[in-house]
């Protein structure tokens, strides 16, 4: 084996100068596209599969606040058909809630995405930070009603404390269904965008490493750019998942 390696070295120094140098590119495209290929691109498809999931997710627990509005507004004098559905709806809705909060459990804290990204990149001193921003935070799923919501808040009078009506029926009332969805949780999008500059493989060893982490994060984007051998610059966008729609600024 040390035979063929010296073989194969000496045929290579044999060769004029712009020769090796269209060798030594080849071996480096080549290298770069086998580690595309196995490490990036099939995150980016895991990931996207499971951002899909999440989204189905919620889609469909806005399709449950949808039916649970409709009962409750119906419900003015309901009957045992009408309150079994009802509770049943509540019930679905319970268990997409549950759903939706382990998924938020098992990604980063938007307070500690800035940390996080951080301290992994100064694991690798070959890598530098040119920038880092955070991106306003966007609902996973739009809900028309969320947007009236946030439109009347400033304008809309407290509702003065008081006990209930004797003799109020069990249903909720009209106005409650309002109520009832804006204490439905939203899933929000908290991105952030870093730029980084190191060589091919250490860039690559970045994105492992956050692979690796137990917390999640979800990357959205990543693009390449050559500044000078060995030298590239990453823009890598990630988001994390939450409840809380209140973003930290960085």
């Amino acid at each position: 084996m040390k035979q063929k390696w010296l073989e194969l070295a000496a045929r290579f120094d044999s060769r004029v100068r712009r020769e090796r140098a269209l060798i030594a590119a080849a071996i480096i495209v080549g290298g770069g596209m086998l580690g595309y290929s196995f490490l990036i691109k099939p995150q980016i498809i895991r990931q996207a599969n499971q951002v899909k999931r999440i989204s189905q997710a919620t889609t469909d627990l806005a399709a449950i606040e949808a039916q649970l509005t409709t009962m409750q507004t119906m419900l003015k004098d309901p009957d045992a058909a009408n309150r079994s559905a009802l509770e049943q709806s509540r019930k679905d809705l319970a268990v997409l809630e549950s759903k939706i909060r382990a998924i938020e459990s098992s990604m980063v804290p938007p307070d500690k995405m800035q940390i996080f990204l951080e301290s992994l990149l100064s694991k690798n001193r070959n890598l530098e930070l040119l920038a880092l921003k955070t991106i306003d935070p966007t609902p996973l799923v739009e809900r028309s009603q969320e947007k009236k919501a946030d439109t009347k808040a400033d304008t809309a009078p407290a509702a003065a404390p008081g006990a209930p009506t004797k003799g109020a029926p069990s249903a909720a009332p009209s106005g409650s269904a309002g109520a009832a969805f804006s204490a439905t949780p939203n899933i929000y999008k908290h991105g952030v965008e870093l730029k980084i500059a190191g060589s091919y493989n250490d860039l690559l060893m970045y994105l492992a490493e956050i692979e690796r982490m137990p917390q999640r994060i979800i990357w959205n984007r990543i693009k390449f750019a050559s500044e000078q051998y060995p030298r590239n610059e990453m823009t890598l966008t990630v988001f994390t998942l939450s409840l809380d729609k209140q973003w930290l600024v960085v």
